[in-house]
C-alpha cells in the first residue's frame, strides 16, 4: 500500500510535521511515512522516496501531504490513524503547564520583566510579532526565515530608534548571558564576545574556542542579510557597540557572510576605534596583515585560534600536513574512500550556509570552478539546486529548501536523500557534509548519516563508492555527544574532521592535485 493524500489548506509547523512523520514511520508494517506541506522541495522529496508525484498534482504549499508506504492495507490504515491522532493533538495525557499563554501580549503581562522575545513562526507572520515586541520595548531574535527584506529594514529601523536589538530574521544562533538561543553549542563563559551575521559561522568559532579552553561572554547574532547594502549592518553595528561597552568582554570577534563593501568598511572602522583586540572574518576575504587592533582570520578555525591567542596570550597552531596525512592513512582501512572511485567531482551538502561559503572559497583555489546555489563572486550559479553538475556545493538551509519544512539542522530528510543520490552518482569522487551539534539541532545527525552510509555500502558492495568527508562542528558538552557522533560516523566509513578548514584540506588531497 503506497498512497499520497492531500489535505487542502491544512497548515502545521515543520517541526510538528517532522515529529508526526517519525512517529508514523515507526508504526508496525510501515516502510516509510512523510507528512509535509506540499512545497516544491517536499514534492521533489516525495518523488525521491519512491512515491508518484502525480498524486500531489494540484497541491499548493498551503496544503498538507500525507504519504505512507506500508506492507498491507491494515498497516496503512493504522499508520494513517497515527497521523490523524497526532495532527489532532497526539495520544496520551498532556502535562499541566505552570501557566498557559497564547499571545505575545499575554506573555508580557504574565512576565513584564522579560526583555527579549524569541520569534519562531512562519515567515509571513514573523514581522507582525516582531513589531509588537518592539512596540512593547523588548529586544527580539527572529529565528524565522522567508521574511521579506523590506520588513527587515523596517524592523531594524524601529529597533535602532528605540535602542533595541533586532537579531534576524533568519538568525539561527545567539548566546546572551550564557543562555543559548536557537542553534547554540554548549560553551563555557569567558571574555570573548562575538557578533555574527552567520549562524553556523558563529557556532564553528565558538565551538573551536571551547575546545581550546576559551569561553564566550555573549554571542550576538544578526541574521545573514544584516551586512547587505539593503539593511546596512544595523544590528552588527549595535551588537559591536554593546560588546565594546561590556566590561566582561575583552576580545571581540566579528563574523560575516560576504558583506556589502561599504557596510564592511563601516564595521571595520567601528572595530578599529573600539580600543579592544578584534578578530574579523568576512567570507571570501583575502589574506590581510593585522591593522592596529584588528587581526583577520583566513578561515573560521583560524579566527578562533587568533581570538584564543588574544584572550590567553597563548599560541595555537593550524592543522599541519602531517595531521591531514594521518587522517587519510587512518581512512585507508575504511571501505568508503575515493581510492577506487571512478568519480572526479566534489559534491558538498551543507546545512550551514556559512560553512558552505567557506568551503567554496577554500576549495575553488584548488578545484577551479564550483557551482552553487549561493550568489558568490567567482562561482557559477546552479540553474537547478536539486541537481549537481561538476564540482557542486549546495546550501540546503537556503530559503528555497526550508519553505514548509524544518531547517536541515533539525530535519535531515532532504539532506539524506541528497546524500544517497550523490553517493550513487558515478561522477562523485568526494561527498563533503557538515554535521552541526548543539541545542536546538537534530539530536542524532551523525547517527542518521552513519546508518544511511552503512545501507549504501551494503547496497553497492561491488563498488568502493565516493569518499565521505564530515566537517563536525560542536563541543564535547553538546547534548548529542561529540565523541559518540564522531565514533559512529567513522565506523560507517566517513572521514571526520574537527573543523571545516581541515575537512576542506582533506578534500583537496582526496581529489588530487
Amino acid at each position: 500500500m503506497k498512497k499520497v493524500l492531500i489535505e487542502k489548506s491544512a497548515y502545521l509547523d515543520s517541526v510538528s510535521l517532522m515529529r508526526i512523520s517519525k512517529t508514523a514511520g515507526e508504526a508496525a508494517g510501515v516502510m516509510s511515512a512523510m507528512v509535509a506541506m506540499a512545497t516544491d522541495t517536499n514534492v521533489l522529496l516525495l518523488k525521491e522516496a519512491g512515491f508518484d508525484p502525480a498524486d500531489a498534482a494540484g497541491a499548493t504549499p498551503n496544503d498538507l501531504m500525507i504519504a505512507i508506504d506500508a506492507e498491507d492495507e491494515a498497516s496503512y490504515e493504522a499508520a494513517l490513524g497515527v497521523v490523524r491522532r497526532e495532527i489532532e493533538g497526539g495520544p496520551g495525557p498532556r502535562q499541566e503547564a505552570e501557566f498557559a499563554i497564547n499571545t505575545l501580549e499575554g506573555a508580557i503581562r504574565e512576565r513584564p520583566d522579560i526583555n527579549l522575545v524569541f520569534i519562531s513562526v512562519p515567515g509571513r507572520f514573523a514581522a507582525i510579532e516582531a513589531e509588537r515586541a518592539l512596540g512593547a520595548g523588548k529586544h527580539v531574535m527572529i529565528f524565522s526565515d522567508n521574511v521579506p527584506v523590506e520588513d527587515e529594514v523596517r524592523l531594524k529601523a524601529l529597533g535602532r530608534a528605540g535602542g533595541l536589538l533586532v537579531m534576524g530574521p533568519d538568525c539561527g544562533t545567539a548566546i546572551i548571558g550564557g543562555v543559548g538561543l536557537g542553534f547554540a553549542n554548549a560553551v563555557p563563559r569567558g571574555n570573548v564576545g562575538i557578533v555574527s551575521a552567520s549562524g553556523t559561522g558563529a557556532q564553528e568559532v565558538s565551538s573551536v574556542l571551547a575546545r581550546l579552553g576559551v569561553g564566550i561572554s555573549h554571542l550576538i547574532g544578526t541574521g545573514g542579510r544584516d551586512v547587505s547594502g539593503d539593511v546596512g549592518g544595523v544590528t552588527t553595528a549595535m551588537g559591536l557597540k554593546a560588546l565594546i561597552s561590556d566590561g566582561g568582554t575583552g576580545v571581540i570577534v566579528i563574523i560575516s557572510k560576504v558583506p556589502d563593501g561599504a557596510v564592511g568598511d563601516e564595521i571595520l572602522g567601528l572595530a578599529g576605534r573600539s580600543g579592544k583586540p578584534c578578530v574579523v572574518w568576512f567570507a571570501g576575504q583575502d589574506a590581510r596583515p593585522r591593522e592596529g587592533n584588528i587581526a583577520f582570520g583566513g578561515t573560521l578555525a583560524d579566527t578562533a585560534r587568533l581570538a584564543a591567542a588574544a584572550a590567553t596570550q597563548g599560541e595555537f597552531s593550524p592543522p599541519s600536513a602531517g595531521e591531514v596525512s594521518a587522517l587519510l592513512e587512518k581512512a585507508g582501512d575504511i571501505p568508503l574512500t575515493a581510492s577506487g572511485s571512478a568519480g572526479k567531482y566534489l559534491r558538498g551538502l551543507f546545512g550551514g550556509g556559512t560553512l558552505a561559503q567557506e568551503a567554496v572559497f577554500i576549495l575553488k583555489e584548488h578545484l577551479g570552478e564550483i557551482d552553487t546555489n549561493m550568489k558568490l563572486p567567482g562561482t557559477g550559479l546552479l540553474t537547478d539546486p536539486s541537481a549537481s553538475a561538476g564540482h557542486t556545493v549546495v546550501d540546503l538551509g537556503d530559503d528555497a529548501f526550508t519553505r514548509g519544512r524544518a531547517h536541515p539542522m533539525i530535519d535531515q530528510s532532504y539532506k539524506l536523500a541528497r546524500l544517497a543520490k550523490e553517493f550513487e552518482d558515478p561522477e562523485t569522487a568526494v561527498v563533503l557534509m557538515d554535521v552541526v551539534l548543539g541545542y536546538g539541532c537534530n539530536m542524532d545527525p551523525g547517527g542518521e548519516i552513519a546508518r544511511l552510509l552503512i545501507d549504501l555500502k551494503e547496497k553497492h558492495a561491488e563498488s568502493p563508492g565516493p569518499a565521505v568527508v564530515i566537517s563536525l562542528c560542536g563541543t564535547h558538552d553538546d547534548p548529542q555527544g561529540y565523541a559518540r557522533q564522531k565514533r559512529e560516523l567513522e565506523a560507517a566509513g566517513a572521514i571526520v574532521a574537527g573543523t571545516n578548514e581541515l575537512a576542506c584540506m582533506l578534500v583537496e588531497k582526496l581529489i588530487g592535485e
